[in-house]
């Protein structure tokens, strides 16, 4: 069904604000849109109340679909996901705006000026959107600060910031100098864990992602030779630490998308990956927001 973009802002009943006029075309084509809720959980467009998942593609529809389930009032908003190879990578920052006048913070405004791509004003409005072409193995998420490559959706507002380009532009080194200062690898190494020897079959998760959603606070990425990415956290069973309690609990993920959990205490050493997601209680969350792995590592 072709639907006229030209008009102005939309507003579906409760819903958020949303200029489809703004949108660029890039983003368009393809079945990669979902509606979401008013507490932004993804929807099946052309369903009232079915659940869509970034990780399932048979409940993405196409964009035409998704704002007109927003225009008959089904939906709190529209979204687009994320999708891994595209090309595309989706740059989050959170309380960086003040809804009221709009200024903006000082590092928000440097990394915005630095991607120089579409921008648009979140649906909270003390948040903004990047969309960027970018070639980006994996996904970085902190507080404040996410970035990814795939296996998420962002709402999408079309309250463009008009400083900044109205299309998405080609940002690879521009998002690498970004990445360096918000997520800087330590030069000191730390203790390893060796990597498994045995291929690792299934859809390879993005641990990042999969930390956001499970909502594991408090992490920094540290150095280590033999994995991919790895992270220092709180431990989930920090309660049964006599020593350090806050030190020496590590998960990561190898290069051949192996994950891995590992805590020095001894009342930890037993726990693997396993253990750790089982403590985290991802399963009834996940799905909505990253991909996920049939098959587990160590």
């Amino acid at each position: 069904m072709y639907i006229d973009r030209s008009t102005s802002a939309s507003s579906a009943s409760e819903g958020f604000p949303f200029y489809p006029d703004h949108i660029p075309e890039e983003l368009l084509p393809g079945n990669v849109w979902v509606c979401c809720d008013i507490d932004k959980v993804p929807m099946v467009a052309d369903a009232r109340d079915r659940r869509a998942k970034s990780s399932d593609s048979s409940t993405w529809r196409s964009y035409e679909a998704a704002e007109e389930a927003y225009a008959a009032r089904w939906h709190a908003g529209i979204g687009r996901v994320i999708v891994a190879r595209e090309g595309l990578v989706g740059v989050d920052l959170d309380d960086c705006r003040s809804p009221e006048t709009g200024a903006l913070t000082p590092r928000a405004s440097e990394i915005l000026e630095a991607l120089a791509s579409y921008s648009e004003v979140s649906p909270s409005g003390a948040g903004v959107k990047v969309w960027v072409r970018a070639d980006l193995a994996r996904s970085y998420v902190k507080s404040g600060v996410e970035v990814y490559s795939r296996g998420r959706y962002f709402t999408v507002t079309g309250q463009i910031l008009t400083q900044y380009s109205g299309g998405v532009e080609e940002r690879t080194e521009e998002l690498r100098g970004v990445l360096a200062q918000e997520f800087p690898r330590q030069k000191r190494r730390r203790r390893s864990v060796e990597a498994p020897r045995v291929p690792i079959i299934g859809t390879r998760l993005d641990l990042g992602s999969f930390l956001y959603a499970a909502g594991v606070s408090d992490l920094s990425e540290v150095g280590d030779d033999a994995a991919e990415v790895k992270y220092q956290i709180l431990c989930p069973w920090i309660d049964e630490h006599t020593t350090n309690p806050e030190s020496g609990t590590f998960v990561g993920q190898y290069t051949n998308g192996a994950l891995f959990f590992y805590c020095y205490h001894a009342h930890c050493r037993h726990r693997k990956w396993r253990d750790f997601r089982r403590a985290v209680d991802l399963r009834s969350r996940l799905g909505s927001f990253t991909e996920v792995n049939v098959s587990y590592g160590r």
